[in-house]
This record gives structure tokens, sequence and C-alpha cells, in this order.
């Protein structure tokens, strides 16, 4: 049976709207508006940097603060209509379980992507009218990236959310996913550390000694896979002040191919569990 694409219109037009009647739009896209000025300024030590060293600081900052929203926004999608009986009225009209998660699912998204571009996009052109300079095609997959890092967090958000329970545990698991996805790197830092590696040659650029397990770290972590999709698109591979000298098989497109696998597979799931959850 075919979707209804004006039934899922509907359900993302009123998840939008609910958010945007509460100020949560307004206010994320202040959030970016002012991290990214905040972060060009921080660049350009005391001046607006350039669009590629603001980037380079707004990674660290964006890649924790992004995810965050994502699952406040989306823990509660299932799990907390469900405890509150309101998803049971929904079902009652005539719109398909799979029509009202993915109206859900865009309208929450839309959320996100639009705070996102407007946030960020106006903080490129202030920083490109007062340089004068600008990566309009790098700031713009930057922007695409951190879109997709979103989107990403929310499908999983919304898995736990259809899987789970209870909000309380969905936020518990967004969280838990969250740190994770932070940490890994550290831990694959120190599994490669305790089997002889050397940390001198990794902050000198000398990466020929690394094994290629250490790099899969950048297709199963989130956070960092997506900040060096992002300073790829600027070109560099300089990350936290070094030159790293990346394996050829870590590119663009590798790396996003992972993001999108991350945020389709939950997604898939939580579609899934929550055709079969009893409501």
């Amino acid at each position: 049976m075919l979707l209804n694409f004006r039934s899922i219109y509907t359900v993302a037009k009123k998840e939008f709207s609910d958010n945007a009647r509460n100020k949560w739009i307004l206010l994320l896209i202040g959030i970016f508006l002012v991290l990214s000025i905040a972060s060009s300024i921080m660049a350009g030590h005391g001046e607006v940097g350039e669009m590629e060293s603001t980037v380079g600081t707004l990674l660290t900052l964006s890649s924790m603060l992004v995810p965050i929203i994502s699952i406040m926004l989306g823990y509660a999608a299932i799990s907390g209509e469900v405890e509150s009986g309101a998803l049971a009225v929904v079902l009652t009209c005539p719109v398909r379980r799979i029509e009202v998660f993915f109206g859900k699912y865009l309208g929450l998204g839309s959320v996100i992507c639009f705070s996102i571009l407007v946030g960020f996009g106006s903080s490129g052109l202030i920083i490109a009218a007062t340089t004068g300079h600008a990566q309009w095609g790098a700031y713009a997959a930057f922007i695409l990236l951190t879109m997709l890092l979103g989107l990403l967090y929310l499908s999983l958000s919304m898995c736990f959310s259809s899987v789970l329970k209870r909000r309380v545990t969905s936020l518990a698991a967004g969280v838990l996913v969250f740190f994770l996805g932070l940490i890994l790197g550290m831990i694959m830092m120190g599994a490669w550390m305790a089997t002889g590696g050397s940390i001198e040659d990794f902050m000198t650029g000398d990466t020929s000694s690394i094994p290629d397990w250490f790099w899969f770290e950048l297709l199963i972590s989130p956070q960092d896979g997506n900040g060096a999709a992002a300073m790829l698109a600027f070109g560099t591979t300089e990350f936290f002040g070094y030159e790293i000298a990346l394996p050829p098989w870590i590119t663009l497109g590798t790396l996003g191919l992972a993001q999108l696998i991350w945020t389709v597979v939950p997604l898939v799931l939580a579609c899934i569990f929550f055709q079969r959850r009893d409501i």
C-alpha cells in the first residue's frame, strides 16, 4: 500500500508549527548564529576570522551541541506520546503508523535543518562581508554535514523512543550513545598506544605506523567522522593543530556515506519497532 504523503505532510507541519510556536526555532537560530560568530572571533584572535579557521574552531562546539539538540527533540517523539496517550488518539484518525512516524521525523528534522541553515548561513554572510573572503562551496558542505549530523542523532533518538517504553530511558540511551561517540577516539587512541603506538608519531604527522583499524574510528564515531569530513571539505587535514596524513580510503565521500548509513539504519529499525509496538 502506498504512503499517503498528504498525511505525512500534515503530521510534519504540526511538528514544525509546534516548535515554531514554542520559540524553539528562534532559540536554535540564535544559538547557531552566536556560536559561529563567537568561533570566528576566537579563530581570528579578537577579530572576525575566515571561514576555514572559523569552522575548525566551531566543529568542537557544534559536534556536541547539534547532537544534544537532536536528542532533546526526538527522545520523546514516540515513547513520550505513548505515555501521555496522545499517540493513541492520533492513531484513531485515518492515518497509518508509518505515516505518523515519517511525519514526525520530517517535521523535527526540518526544525533542525532550518535552524542550522539560517543560523550558520547568516553568520557565513557576516564573516564573508567582514573578511572580504569566502569559501562558499566548502562552507555549504559544512552546513550540509552539520544538518546530516543532526538528522543522524534524530534517527538514533527516535529509534530509542520507538524501542523503549519510557521517555526517560529513551533519553538515557540517546545520551549514552552521544558520549560514546565523543570518547571513542580516545578509546581507540589508548588501544593503539597499548599495542606499541607512539603519540609522538601522531603529533608530528608521521602516521605511516598507524594501522588501518585505528582509522575505522572515523567511520563509527558520528562526531569524529563529521569533523573530519568538514575539514576535508576545506581541503585540509589539520586537526587540533596537527597536520594528519589520512589513509587514501578516508575521503569526504566515504565519511559522508558512513554518516548516511548511521542515519538510515536506525531510521529503518525505528519504523519496524514502531509498527510492532503495542500502543
